[in-house]
């Protein structure tokens, strides 16, 4: 890499090129530094699998009830077609997979 492509003047140590470091170059570097952090980010969440129908569905169904002491087992039974149980160990195991430690964080 040149010392033009550095932002700096060819044949100059490091220091005097930050010392001469324009405002220009600073929001052009500081535009750079945020554009490869959106573009990292954005490859990093195309890489995530896509959750199912049935895994958005609970979540939100749990995120609802979570406020509440969590939903009745009559309403997770119409619902999802499971125990209480069984319900508890789908969220946990959900959980799990996408790395959350609760509700709250996943959105």
């Amino acid at each position: 890499m040149s010392a033009t492509e550095t932002g700096g003047r060819q044949g100059e140590t490091p220091d005097l090129q930050i010392a001469r470091t324009t405002p220009v170059e600073m929001e052009i570097r500081r535009y750079r530094r945020w554009r490869d952090r959106r573009r990292e980010a954005e490859r990093r969440r195309t890489q995530l699998p896509e959750r199912s129908r049935e895994v958005e569905d609970i979540l939100t169904f749990a995120r609802r009830w979570a406020p509440y002491g969590g939903p009745s087992e009559e309403d997770i039974f119409v619902n999802f077609g499971m125990s209480t149980k069984r319900f508890e160990a789908r969220v946990k195991q959900i959980l799990d997979e996408i790395g959350c430690d609760s509700l709250e964080e996943h959105n």
